[in-house]
């Protein structure tokens, strides 16, 4: 029975997947059988998308080494499906993939955590490739404009691509050690709190936060006007501004 070209495809896919074989896929045996010419798909598409998941996870490679690593990332590979031919946003989920392997969790007991922080980090890059400035928010340049008698009623803006995490490690403190080679002051037991934000004309920034600034930064990602956050809070916007981590302002509705 002839197959169509969407069965074929499919049958193809799920033999990268080591789900079906080589002679499924209607591949013609001569000097090499179906099933080797099919594994050298395989090793090529699993060498790829290592290459992605490296690209995206260089602090959890770092950590674990290129052995290790490679291993992750086949189990991921095998186990999280490309769904399609766009690999730029491949790798969500590794840090699942790692439960799979407790040796290396009990050697390296942070790495889950390092991995979501690194999967924040292209999320916020995914974020800003697709974002468009809006033009409902006014400038912060405006804020001297406002009246001081409406200051309650102002609502400072995120920027969209501005991630916030937190974590029970010193994430943030371990890319600059691991940036730096230099992991001297580095305790890796403290928790840290801050946030990821990419960047158009160089890398993407991950900035370490006090609790409260985090606090800030949390009242204003759920809609709070400035009159509605505590003044012991306010006293940290001059932290959010210096980084831009402000988009813009509104004014909430009043009378």
């Amino acid at each position: 029975m002839s197959l169509t070209l969407a069965d074929l495809q499919q049958n193809f896919t799920s033999a990268l997947q080591y789900q079906t074989s080589g002679e499924e896929c209607h591949i013609k045996s001569d000097h090499f059988t179906a099933e080797e010419r099919i594994q050298i798909y395989r090793n090529n598409f699993i060498i790829g998308l290592t290459d992605v998941l490296q690209a995206t996870y260089p602090m959890v490679h770092v950590l674990v080494g290129e052995e290790c690593f490679t291993q992750l990332a086949r189990q991921h590979i095998l186990n999280s499906p490309l769904k399609s031919g766009n690999v730029s946003h491949y790798g969500e989920h590794f840090a699942s993939s790692i439960e799979n392997f407790p040796r290396v969790m009990e050697a390296v007991p942070y790495i889950q955590e390092v991995a979501k922080f690194e999967w924040q980090i292209d999320l916020s890059e995914q974020i800003l490739s697709k974002v468009e400035p809006s033009k409902h928010l006014l400038s912060i340049n405006q804020l001297s404009s406002v009246a001081e008698e409406h200051h309650q009623y102002i609502k400072l803006h995120l920027s969209p691509n501005v991630l916030a995490f937190q974590s029970s490690f010193a994430v943030f403190s371990l890319r600059l050690a691991i940036e730096a080679n230099d992991f001297s002051q580095l305790d890796i037991n403290h928790a840290e709190q801050g946030v990821i934000m990419s960047q158009y004309d160089g890398p993407c920034s991950t900035v370490k936060l006090n609790s409260t600034s985090f606090e800030l930064l949390e009242y204003l990602k759920n809609g709070y006007t400035l009159g509605q956050i505590p003044e012991t809070h306010l006293a940290c916007l001059e932290t959010l501004l210096e980084h831009q981590f402000i988009c813009g302002f509104s004014l909430a509705p009043h009378q």
